[in-house]
């Protein structure tokens, strides 16, 4: 498959109120599948809100089966009959078909049958048949008036095949439908219709596909992730899960409501290229155009049928019998025979739903704000009143926000359960709601909290500021004091942020609370002190025998232990707390950082499958939430180990919808590891300018230092490096890593930056140290690093051939393609053709699998074999485009040297210059960065 990058450069942008740090922007076309046709993808801007619309046609997609069987019954000449329901895209698929026929040399004629027409004589066909000069009632008058239509809608193809496609022909007349029927079983000419399933069909057009020839193909609604498919191609790039799973959920899988969905979504800037992904950040609301065409479906309502669509719009799923309390059960019978609301059994209670959500957002805009108040008064009066204390009370307070009635409790406890949901503007608008109605502390807080999710920092702070004022016992004096410290410390990070907790330490005396401040102080401490340092500190935490540790010193000690390669005590140490494997979506940050060390665990030990296989169950919980920070910490980690798996395309996807949604919840500090990883996925696809671009996005963030990751920032530099041509800045920025690794305790950080020094031409040089972190280090992972610098060390393709074959049962495909890369540069160069050449298909295989990758390992393999280390370090840069004077300054050679080396270059590759040195450098496969 073919892929599209064109990035502009980083900007800055408005999310959700709040400007975000620079980022990258359109990762779109890097993503866009080559199957998806690059003229339908449509790259004009909005107009306010700086997105994308629309292409005027959407493309087909997810109908490979429908598309195969139509153009075979076409090919054959007998033509189709394409059913299913409103705007699931049939007429898509026929004029599809109408125009792979075309370019066939096949003539057509199409036309749409219309109520209007349908009361016409052969109305649908009026545009193209002769004035009738036959007797119709007579048998021979109306067999004669067929034949001459027949000849005349088949005469003007002028003996070359034919096609007649009628849409909507269930609409046709009789006269009409006999005749489609006739050009059909005659042969005369090849007949293409669509019908929709629900509507009574002309008995002639059933007839054509009950007796043949056309062939009937069935459309249903698309599948998830043919949606997904179907948005990529519309917006030009990939869109986050949680978004598909909204917009699929609400349009169903009919693509026509799909349509009408992201064109209003797009108009009101509640869609918006996000960091490179497209998101959902506000409510779906219906187009116009959507409006029309289901009320068109809804048909002609009585007052009576309208009013319980009312109901439903607002308070579905209804119990049968609270329906009955407002509605004539009649009416509600009648509407279900006409397939605008379902009902299922659910326990020992009928629930009724609209038939498809959409109708309910249409059903909405027509409701005005009085009648609005006086439904969501009386479904709050029935729900409370049916289901007493087992009520969904953030179903009634919803309810009763609109429609009045509601207690301080109701609205409370509506606030907390919308906050268990991430849904911040909610929580906001129900704590208000409690406040006003005379609720205190906790509904004020979570106001303050909801403030600074949806982007009002400094409203939060002064809120939160003033409950400390107000707080009146120990409870409250630390939960405010906890929430300022992490709103502020998460935005930007100060030392200064302590003194929220310290001041909190000097009021409170209860043992329990002041635990918490603690331990909470302690986690934030670890980013200064660095995995060794954090590990020592909390030397006494792991020396308790039966204490259960909190959250975040957990936290801490356990991403800790295992950037110390000391995995087994990270698992002990999280053993001993009650945290399930996965938390619940509405868990707090710090138990997703316990969660996280779960996956840093599997991942530096080489489980890297059974990571990804944990945090896909993870993102599951989540993936109904695009609010959760949860999301936000999965994605990045998901990204973490696509790098090590060698697919930066994922790897920069889930990484872009990380840190845009932690910048979006304003935790900008976590979002550091997010950009790292973005960086470093477009370094290793080559893309040096993206990559630098992004690293320089996360400078502008102005973070401090953080040790706990520093390591990571270093390597980021590293291959952002390589990708521009400079390999020994890029040796340089690894030396430095290795150096802060050892000093700060971080092992793996350092064996994978001894490991990265190693694959690019460093092997004797590293090999014992990372030998001797291998010995420290538990896991395979870093044993596998370690056997590949040996390997590499002793130019032995035996070993290299074994080291492939570990990487590879690891899942780690990019270190297994630059294995036997190397070991076939070394056959090649022994002139052991056959071995060589078996190698080079292995590491073209596995490559393969690793989207795109370009690293030096796997770039050119023939063509390295040819040089020396200092000639293709001279010809990589030179191919990135630097001069000869900035490669001497790179190699500390003279220029002249410089010159030297690249003319034995061009001697050895039989090439004249520079302009040809790229092409010669490029992988063998074709693997370079995608410029489409």
């Amino acid at each position: 498959m073919a892929f599209h990058l064109r990035l502009p450069p980083i900007r800055s942008s408005q999310i959700a109120g709040r400007t975000c740090s620079p980022r990258l922007s359109a990762f779109s076309e890097w993503l866009t599948l080559s199957r998806i046709q690059p003229q339908l993808v449509c790259n004009c801007r909005g107009r306010a809100t700086g997105v994308r619309s629309p292409v005027a046609i959407w493309p087909l997609v997810g109908r490979n089966k429908e598309l195969s069987q139509l153009t075979a019954a076409i090919s054959a000449r007998r033509g189709a009959v394409i059913t299913g329901s409103a705007g699931v895209g049939k007429t898509t698929l026929a004029v599809t078909g109408l125009e792979w026929a075309g370019e066939r040399g096949v003539q057509h004629i199409r036309t749409t049958a219309t109520k209007a027409s349908r009361g016409l004589p052969f109305g649908a066909f009026a545009s193209i048949l002769p004035p009738d000069q036959s007797d119709p009632l007579s048998r021979e008058g109306h067999t004669a008036l067929l034949r001459r239509y027949v000849r005349a809608v088949t005469e003007g193809a002028g003996g070359r095949p034919l096609l007649v496609f009628v849409d909507d022909a269930h609409h046709l007349d009789n006269g009409s439908a006999t005749l489609v029927h006739q050009l059909a079983v005659t042969r005369a000419a090849t007949v293409l219709a669509t019908v929709r399933s629900t509507e009574v069909v002309p008995d002639a057009v059933v007839a054509m596909w009950k007796d043949g020839p056309p062939e009937r193909i069935e459309v249903g609604v698309l599948g998830d992730v043919a949606i997904e498919e179907l948005l990529v191609a519309v917006l030009g790039g990939p869109v986050d899960a949680a978004s598909v799973r909204q917009l699929s959920l609400r349009c169903e899988g009919n693509p026509l409501y799909l349509r009408e969905l992201v064109t209003g979504a797009l108009e009101a800037g509640a869609l918006v290229d996000a960091g490179g992904i497209w998101r959902l950040r506000d409510n779906l609301r219906p187009t116009a155009r959507l409006v029309e065409l289901v009320a068109l479906r809804l048909g002609d309502l009585t007052r009576s049928e309208r009013a319980v669509l009312e109901l439903l719009a607002l308070g579905e799923p209804l119990d049968e019998l609270e329906l009955a309390e407002l509605a004539d059960p009649a009416v509600v019978e009648a509407l279900e025979d006409k397939g605008l609301i379902s009902s299922r059994i659910e326990g020992r209670s009928v629930k009724v739903w609209l038939a498809h959500p959409v109708y309910g957002d249409v059903v909405r805009v027509g409701i005005g704000a009085l009648r609005e108040q006086g439904i969501t008064r009386s479904l709050a009066d029935v729900i409370e009143a049916a289901r007493g204390p087992q009520a969904d009370r953030l179903l009634v307070a919803s309810l009763r926000l609109v429609g009045g009635g509601g207690s301080a409790e109701l609205f409370l406890a509506g606030a907390v359960t919308a906050r268990a949901r991430h849904d911040h503007s909610l929580t906001e608008r129900m704590a208000q709601a409690a406040i006003a109605e005379g609720s205190g502390f906790e509904a004020r807080l979570l106001a303050a909290e909801a403030a600074h999710f949806l982007g009002r920092p400094d409203q939060a702070e002064q809120e939160l500021a003033e409950l400390a004022d107000y707080a009146s016992i120990d409870s409250e004096r630390a939960r405010v004091a906890l929430l300022r410290f992490h709103h502020n410390h998460s935005r930007q990070p100060r030392e200064t942020d302590l003194r929220l907790i310290d001041d909190a330490l000097d009021m409170i005396s209860e043992p329990l609370w002041r635990d918490k401040l603690a331990a909470h102080r302690f986690f934030v401490r670890s980013f200064g002190m660095g995995p060794g340092g954090t590990v020592k500190a909390g030397s006494a935490v792991l020396e308790l025998p039966s204490s259960e540790p909190l959250t975040p010193v957990v936290a801490a000690l356990s991403y800790s232990l295992n950037r110390t390669g000391r995995f087994e005590e990270g698992v002990q140490l999280v053993g001993r707390t009650s945290r399930p494997l996965i938390p619940a979506a509405d868990e707090e940050w710090d138990s997703w950082v316990v969660f996280i060390s779960r996956v840093d665990r599997l991942a530096y030990a080489g489980h890297l499958k059974e990571a990804e296989e944990l945090l896909t169950r993870a993102y599951a919980t989540v993936i109904d939430q695009p609010a959760a920070v949860g999301r936000a910490f999965i994605t990045g980690w998901f990204a973490a180990v696509h790098l090590e798996q060698g697919r930066p395309r994922i790897a920069f996807q889930r990484a872009s919808e990380s840190y845009t949604l932690f910048q979006q919840l304003g935790f900008t500090a976590p979002a550091r590891w997010s950009y790292i990883a973005a960086a470093w996925a477009l370094a290793l696809a080559g893309r040096a300018e993206q990559a630098a671009e992004t690293l320089a996005a996360l400078d502008s963030l102005g973070l401090p230092p953080i040790l706990v990751n520093e390591v990571d920032l270093l390597q980021a530099r590293a291959w952002t490096a390589v990708a521009g041509g400079k390999l020994h800045s890029a040796r340089d920025h690894l030396d430095a890593a290795v150096e802060l690794g050892r000093r700060v305790g971080d092992l793996v950080g350092a064996a994978s930056a001894l490991h990265g020094l190693a694959r690019l031409g460093q092997a004797r040089r590293v090999t014992a140290d990372l030998n001797a972190i291998s010995d420290k280090v538990e896991g395979n992972f870093v044993a596998a690093r370690c056997a590949h610098a040996t390997a590499l060390a002793a130019r032995s393709t035996s070993d290299l051939a074994r080291v492939s074959a570990q990487f590879e049962g690891l899942g780690a495909v990019l270190y297994a393609a630059e294995a036997s890369a190397e070991a076939a540069v070394l056959l090649r160069r022994a002139g052991t053709s056959r071995e060589a050449a078996a190698a080079e298909l292995r590491a073209s295989q596995l490559l393969g699998r690793c989207e795109g990758v370009i690293t030096p390992a796997v770039q050119a393999i023939s063509t390295r074999a040819r040089l020396t280390p200092g000639e293709l370090d001279a010809s990589m840069q030179a191919a990135a485009g630097r001069s000869n004077k900035e490669i001497a300054a790179e190699m500390h050679y003279s220029v002249r040297t410089v010159e030297t080396h690249l003319q034995r270059v061009y001697e050895k590759l039989g090439i004249n210059g520079r302009r040809e040195l790229a092409d010669a450098l490029r992988n063998e496969r074709g693997v370079g960065p995608p410029d489409l």
